[in-house]
C-alpha cells in the first residue's frame, strides 16, 4: 500500500511538515500520561504512560461519559494497543463493511445551489447583491443548525448564510449549553478557532494531535481559548450553563466527532474496531450504538448525571457496596 499527503493542500493551516493523527495506538513516555486527573489515584494510575493515541489525551471518566460506555471500555480504548500502525484481525473473519448509504441532505443545500458552488462562477445578481449584507444575528433560536432539549442549541454563520464571509475566510457559531450538557468531542478538519465565553462557566479539554493534553481547566465569563486545527476538544458546561462563540478560520469549517450520530468511530467496521482496540464485540457495539441517535450537543441526562450506561455501572458499583456494607 502506497499512501501520499498532500501537505500544501489550501485546507491545511497547521504546520506544512507532516503529521500523523492516530485515533489507536500504543502507549509512550512523551504520551498525556503524566498530567494532573482530578478524579483520584486510581485513575491517575490508569493514565500512566498513555498517549500517541488521541483518545489517551482525554479524561478517562469524561470519555467514558462521551460514549456512554462503562469506565473500563473507555481505559482499553485510550491504552490497549500494541501495535502504533497495524491491527491484526482473527483469522478466517471477514470484514463487514458498512452498506452505502444515500447522502443527508444539507441543510444549505438549497442555498448553495442559490448562490453557486465553492468553484463556480460568479452567478449575476445573486453574487453582487448578496455580498452587501454584513450583519446577521447568530443569537435567533428559529435559526439554530441544531437544538437539543435540555441540552442547548448552536446556530452556524458561514459563507450559505453570511456570504461576505466568503471574502474573509471567517466564520462562527454561537452554542449555549444548558447546565451540565457537554458538546461531544471532536476536532476541526480544516481551521482554527477562538473560543469566547460570554456567560457562565465550564470545562474544556483539549488534546493535541499525538495525543497530548494541552489544556484541562475551567473557562468563565469572559475569557477565550485557541483550538487550531486537528486539535480534538470537549466542552462540558457547569451549574449555571455555558455560553460561548466561536470565530473560525474557515468561512465554511468541517468538524468530525468522537461520538454521536457522526462518530468516525461508528463508521469503522466493527471487526477493525475491536482489533484496533483490542476489546470485546459487546464492547466495540456499544462504542459504535450507544450514542447513534445523539447530535453534538449532549444533554444532561446522558451526559453528566443521567441513566446512560456509564452512570448505570457507577449507581450499580454504588448499590453493591451498600449491600456489602450492609
Amino acid at each position: 500500500m502506497v499512501a501520499i499527503a498532500d501537505t500544501s493542500n489550501p485546507q491545511n493551516q497547521n504546520r506544512r511538515d507532516y503529521s500523523s493523527f492516530p485515533l489507536a495506538g500504543p502507549g509512550s513516555s512523551s504520551g498525556g500520561g503524566g498530567r494532573r486527573e482530578e478524579e483520584g489515584e486510581e485513575e491517575s494510575r490508569g493514565r500512566r504512560g498513555v498517549g500517541n493515541n488521541i483518545l489517551a489525551g482525554f479524561n478517562t471518566r469524561t470519555l467514558a461519559q462521551s460514549l456512554d460506555v462503562e469506565l473500563e471500555t473507555a481505559r482499553r480504548l485510550q491504552q490497549n494497543q500494541h501495535s502504533r500502525f497495524f491491527a491484526r484481525v482473527e483469522r478466517g473473519r471477514r470484514l463487514s463493511l458498512p452498506a452505502p448509504r444515500s447522502r443527508s441532505r444539507s441543510p444549505y443545500a438549497g442555498r448553495q445551489r442559490q448562490w453557486g458552488r465553492e468553484d463556480s462562477a460568479e452567478n449575476g445578481v445573486e453574487e453582487l447583491v448578496c455580498p452587501m449584507r454584513v450583519k446577521h444575528n447568530a443569537d435567533n433560536p428559529e435559526d439554530a443548525d441544531v437544538y437539543v432539549r435540555d441540552g442547548g442549541r448552536m446556530n452556524i454563520v458561514n459563507r450559505y448564510k453570511l456570504p461576505a464571509l466568503k471574502y474573509l475566510g471567517l466564520g462562527a457559531e454561537r452554542v449555549i449549553l444548558r447546565p451540565r450538557a457537554s458538546f461531544v468531542p471532536s476536532w476541526r478538519m480544516n481551521a482554527h478557532a477562538i473560543m469566547y465565553v460570554t456567560r457562565g462557566e465550564g470545562r474544556i479539554e483539549v488534546v493535541g494531535d499525538e495525543g497530548r493534553s494541552v489544556f484541562d481547566g475551567r473557562v468563565k465569563e469572559g475569557q477565550f481559548i485557541v483550538i487550531p486545527q486537528f486539535y480534538a476538544v470537549v466542552k462540558q458546561a457547569g451549574e449555571d450553563g455555558l455560553e460561548y462563540i466561536t470565530f473560525t478560520t474557515s468561512d465554511n469549517s468541517y468538524r468530525s466527532t468522537l461520538a454521536g450520530r457522526q462518530s468516525v468511530l461508528k463508521a469503522m467496521p466493527e471487526e477493525v474496531l475491536r482489533a484496533a482496540y483490542r476489546i470485546d464485540q459487546n464492547e466495540a457495539r456499544q462504542v459504535m450504538r450507544n450514542r447513534e441517535h445523539d447530535t453534538l450537543i449532549l444533554p444532561p441526562s446522558s451526559s453528566l448525571s443521567g441513566s446512560g450506561r456509564y452512570n448505570q455501572d457507577q449507581q450499580q458499583n454504588v448499590t453493591s457496596l451498600l449491600v456489602q456494607v450492609a
